[in-house]
């Protein structure tokens, strides 16, 4: 025997000591925990696991990210994504408008802060 069979061996007999003694309703509830554990190694894990009944689009998300739409958390992402990108795109039109108002002008950008501008401003402004 090779020595995982010696050590197989060993678990089955420390396993098996003691099972005469166990009374017949504990062995039937052994048996029947068995029996389940071996059905459920056949199926699926997210079958083996899906204990809750999911309706409408709950059911439909559960239903198809489960391997078969794989692609559809990706999409998701790239969706949230673009969103995000077009609210940034509005949001920062003003100040490239700004800007270009502010280059177009008739005074260099130096002169807005300029320490003096402000009180050339006032000065201007009461006129």
């Amino acid at each position: 025997m090779t020595r995982e069979q010696d050590t197989a061996k060993k678990i089955v007999d420390v396993l098996n000591y003691g099972v005469s003694e166990l009374d017949q309703q504990t062995s039937e509830r052994l048996l029947a925990a068995r029996r389940k554990a071996v059905a459920a190694m056949a199926q699926p894990a997210y079958v083996a696991h899906a204990e809750t009944n999911l309706a409408g689009v709950g059911r439909y998300i559960s239903e198809h990210l489960h391997g078969h739409h794989a692609w559809m958390p990706t999409a998701l992402v790239i969706s949230a994504a673009l969103l995000v990108l077009v609210v940034l795109q509005q949001n920062y039109s003003e100040p490239v408008e700004a800007d270009a108002l502010l280059l177009a002008s008739d005074l260099p950008p130096e002169a807005y802060v300029d320490k003096g501008f402000d009180a050339w401003l006032e000065n201007t402004s009461r006129r």
